[in-house]
């Protein structure tokens, strides 16, 4: 099974797009059962009531997917991938998003001292701040990291050291329609400062992808990668495949999301005590 860490602003839209298109209805977006929000990410028991919906699964997706927290089921073989982004470049996108998509009135100074807005990649992956949780969890689950930049090289990549059938057609999804207030920000050497600051572990593990793992996955796809590279953005169909795409979107705003608020509310009219399954 495909499970996809998404980082947001990281190009993720545009790769849940690919997973939706390459699985149809063995794609799921998923959401921990309790809350979108708050609480434990996506888990093992999670899992466990998705398989009755999706008995087929083969690939999953999210916010709340992790690299820190183990899924577990007999006889499944789960690969892991993520994409990191420049963390500067990465972190003013966020609050741009912040603005002119979440429609949030907010001060930049106020904004970046908040502990969220912080390192957002490293915990994501790792559960903590340290880089070494972040390459501890990459290495035992051996994750495969793509990075935004070299984003076609990366699903090149990615499907041949991961996931052979994955159909890597695609348009770019959620591309921002301007990023005028991004750019202010890196300009401004006190704001692009903070920036800085506030994401040095988000920095180093960046850095050491970049200069390492990178460099490694690309050492195992093999001696044809530019020439093989250069043939897909020339012949790529710039696409999906629309009818997986919507499948997949019908089974999982019309079944599993209507199943998840159900479970939420009942969950929320449990007597105390109540045990949930």
């Amino acid at each position: 099974m495909l499970v996809f860490i998404h980082i947001n602003k990281t190009a993720g839209r545009t790769v849940r797009y690919i997973l939706r298109s390459s699985y149809g209805l063995r794609h799921c977006e998923v959401e921990p059962w309790q809350a979108a929000w708050g609480g434990e990410p996506f888990s093992t028991p999670d899992l466990r009531r998705l398989r009755k919906i999706y008995p087929r699964l083969e690939s999953i997706a999210g916010h709340r997917v992790t690299g820190y927290v183990d899924l577990v089921e007999p006889g499944t073989e789960f690969r892991y991938f993520t994409f990191l982004r420049e963390p500067v470049a990465l972190c003013a996108s966020r609050f741009q998003y912040q603005v002119d998509y979440r429609k949030k009135n907010v001060d930049f100074d106020e904004w970046i001292e908040q502990e969220w807005s912080h390192n957002a990649q490293t915990k994501q992956i790792g559960g903590t701040e340290s880089v070494d949780d972040a390459l501890r969890a990459i290495h035992e689950k051996d994750i495969f990291v793509g990075l935004t930049e070299q984003f076609d090289e990366s699903l090149i990549l990615l499907k041949r050291l991961r996931a052979g059938d994955l159909d890597i057609a695609y348009k770019p999804v959620n591309v921002a329609r301007r990023n005028t207030l991004a750019a202010e920000l890196l300009a401004n050497p006190r704001k692009r400062e903070a920036i800085v600051a506030a994401n040095s572990s988000d920095l180093a593990l960046y850095e050491h992808v970049s200069r390492d793992l990178y460099p490694d996955q690309r050492r195992d796809y093999g001696a044809s990668l530019s020439e093989d590279l250069a043939q897909y953005q020339r012949d790529r169909v710039s696409d999906f495949n629309r009818r997986k795409l919507t499948a997949s979107r019908a089974k999982q705003y019309l079944i599993y999301q209507p199943l998840l608020q159900l479970y939420r509310k009942t969950r929320g009219r449990r007597p105390a005590g109540g045990v949930a399954t």
